[in-house]
């Protein structure tokens, strides 16, 4: 099933249960079952990692020449001084910043040689560091968990860990954190139920789910 249509349902979700709901918690209800409707496929490219992809594409395509540019304006500023280059700031180019920038550009390159899909899989984790710096910080333990879930799903096989039972509680209870956080009423059940919609989905398809996975290799499908 297509991202779009697993967004479409979710949305649908959503709608539905902002019926009982105030209007100005309208907007958090539909975020959470639209995301919690494309989530399960972070294991690969959809609308939710879209830029990220894309990040990663150009990386994959320029990051060898930019990163080896970057080394070698480092590498001439460090041995022959900054003359050549006199629009560069010599308070900040240091000798320790010149010897960071080759660093910086070392690195470049070397995520440019991985294939474009680990690339994304690196950005993403690198994103995930991020907020789960700001959320500790911040004691928001629901963002914890989205962290650690945007940040490892990338790493599993297709339609893997991420559909199945255990990824469904799991989500559930970074919803119950979430609807403790918001205190919007019956955010939780309309996030798991918008998540759950989503494995329901492929479940339509030829390939299944292995919902049960580990405890059992069985492949779940609706046939209708």
């Amino acid at each position: 099933m297509k991202g779009r249509t697993h967004l479409t349902i979710g949305l649908g979700i959503g709608v539905v249960a902002s019926v009982s709901q105030p209007p100005e918690m309208m907007p958090v209800i539909l975020a959470a079952s639209g995301v919690a409707s494309l989530a399960p496929d972070l294991d690969g490219n959809n609308l939710l990692n879209k830029r990220v992809t894309k990040t990663a594409k150009q990386i994959k395509k320029s990051g060898v020449f930019v990163g080896g540019a970057i080394m070698v304006l480092s590498l001439v500023t460090f041995f022959l001084g900054l003359h050549l280059f006199p629009f560069v700031d010599e308070k900040w180019f240091t000798q320790q910043n010149k010897l960071l920038l080759f660093g910086a550009g070392a690195v470049l390159v070397g995520f440019s040689l991985k294939s474009q899909e680990t690339l994304k899989n690196i950005l993403m984790s690198i994103l995930s560091l991020f907020l789960l710096y700001y959320a500790a910080k911040n004691e928001l333990w629901w963002l914890v968990m989205f962290a650690l879930y945007i940040g490892g799903a990338g790493w599993f096989a297709h339609r893997g860990p991420t559909h199945t039972i255990w990824a469904l509680i799991y989500w559930w209870y970074m919803s119950h954190l979430l609807e403790v956080s918001t205190k919007v009423d019956g955010l939780a059940f309309t996030s798991t139920i918008a998540y759950l919609s989503h494995i329901l989905g492929d479940m339509l398809t030829k390939k299944g789910v292995k919902f049960l996975n580990p405890l059992t290799g069985k492949v779940f499908r609706i046939r209708i």
